[in-house]
């Protein structure tokens, strides 16, 4: 493993596209596991392996909430502690054993040995994992590219391989029940094995072609003063209330949608293939998104983003009904659209924090930037779950699998729909008159590119 920039790598190459396809490539086994752990596994702990809903729930929340100690953490630990390959290289590959470890113990589980104390340790190492892996990948973008476009390039490859992890993965359940074996526990499983193959194989083209920044000699972070940055950045706190809300929004309709798909619409067959076209759309659309944010800014392209996705969610209240294979196709496939466009946006602007940060500091933080928007989304996404699902239970009592009157699918409905809507509304508010603009940054790259002469 090999290091290729000089502490002046604001100077940049373009990434040729053997890079960006090698950067970009853990990312798919990363969302392949992210994605069940939203959609799947709530359901399958809870309906399939006999833990309550509200256990579920919360435990997933607790786990989830654990992380706003151990990101900021970890973001500072990857920033401070490098090694003779770079800044990140040896994280990455350090993350690989221990998120293998713990996809098996979490999607192929003994039944007997399920209890709510096996749920929580090892999801709990699963996230210490998927943070340490997450955050060196995201911060090690930001050291890559510089300038504003080529973030959103390559920002956009990585959310690209991002929903063809989610696509393939989606596509082994959906394959299994045209085939008729519909088992809960086969389709969690296939899931994993698709990350346990994954993991190995694309994290070599990572490690061994893409170029990491060397050790820079510039001064330590101090950490006692390293997380003031979040209250005196108001740019920083405008992304991660966004992406706190948008996280919580996301999450319960990730948490929902096999219920509304199964339960309120009656139509169990057509979940597993309708999310999978789902992102497909996403798939498709990512260039569009990409082109958008070369035009009119990431700021003004994620906030169009955001208000379409809000309306798309609140005009299924008066379309929904039971056995309506139309209205559940048209609403899963325009909702899929946008999927990938807030993630790649958020995350490419937080890059460009991380220059605006370095020109007032001196200093190169981008892991703990990136920690703390992995926080936000992790929250978020933990709070999603098991709000939508104490809802759900106390407030409706809607039971998963068992028989639910007309007021708990009412219910259901409304906590999809609004539990999405009301938070990314928050999100698009947040946004509003964001400072820094393409013009913006371009000056602060060249007043560091200055200041390195």
């Amino acid at each position: 493993m090999t290091s290729s920039h000089s502490k002046d790598n604001l100077v940049e190459r373009p990434l040729t596209t053997w890079e960006l396809s090698a950067y970009s490539g853990i990312a798919m086994p990363m969302a392949a596991m992210g994605m069940p752990v939203a959609v799947y596994l709530p359901r399958f702990y809870s309906e399939g392996l006999g833990l309550s809903l509200a256990t579920v729930g919360l435990i997933f929340t607790l786990a989830r909430i654990w992380d706003l100690i151990t990101d900021p953490i970890m973001g500072l630990v990857i920033d401070r502690f490098e090694s003779r390959w770079g800044r990140r290289k040896h994280w990455v590959a350090l993350s690989i054993p221990v998120l293998m470890l713990a996809i098996w113990m979490v999607f192929m589980p003994n039944p007997d040995a399920v209890t709510p104390f096996y749920l929580a340790f090892w999801l709990l190492i699963l996230y210490i994992g998927y943070t340490m892996l997450t955050i060196s990948h995201l911060s090690w973008a930001a050291e890559l590219s510089t300038s504003y476009d080529a973030r959103s390039r390559l920002f956009g490859w990585r959310e690209i391989y991002v929903i063809a992890g989610m696509t393939i993965v989606l596509a082994i359940p959906a394959f299994l029940e045209l085939t008729g074996s519909a088992e809960e526990n086969i389709k969690v499983a296939s899931m994993g094995w698709f990350c346990l193959l994954g993991f190995p194989v694309l994290v070599l083209p990572l490690l061994f072609s893409v170029p990491d920044t060397k050790s820079s000699g510039e001064p330590r972070i101090e950490w006692r003063h390293a997380l003031g940055v979040i209250f005196k950045n108001r740019s920083m706190l405008r992304l991660l209330i966004a992406d706190f809300s948008r996280g919580l929004g996301m999450s319960v309709s990730g948490a929902l949608y096999i219920f509304i798909a199964a339960t309120y619409f009656a139509l169990p067959k057509h979940a597993s293939i309708a999310l999978l076209f789902y992102f497909l759309a996403s798939f498709i659309a990512m260039p569009f998104w990409m082109k958008a944010a070369y035009k009119y800014g990431k700021d003004r392209a994620l906030k169009f983003a955001v208000a379409y996705v809000v309306i798309i969610n609140l005009a299924l209240i008066p379309f929904a009904e039971a056995g309506n294979i139309a209205v559940l196709w048209i609403f899963t496939i325009s909702f899929g659209l946008a999927f990938g466009a807030p993630p790649m946006l958020l995350r490419s602007m937080m890059a460009d924090l991380t220059d605006e940060d370095e020109l007032q500091s001196g200093q190169k933080r981008p892991g703990l930037f990136f920690a703390l928007l992995t926080t936000t989304d992790k929250v978020g996404a933990a709070l999603g779950v098991g709000i939508s699902f104490s809802i759900l239970e106390l407030a409706f009592g809607f039971q998963p699998g068992g028989s639910n009157s007309a007021d708990a699918l009412e219910g259901l409905l409304l906590t999809y729909t609004i539990g999405f809507a009301a938070p990314t509304l928050i999100a698009y508010l947040a946004l509003r008159s964001y400072p820094l603009t393409k013009e913006k940054h371009d000056a602060i790259v060249d007043e560091l590119r200055a200041r390195q002469a």
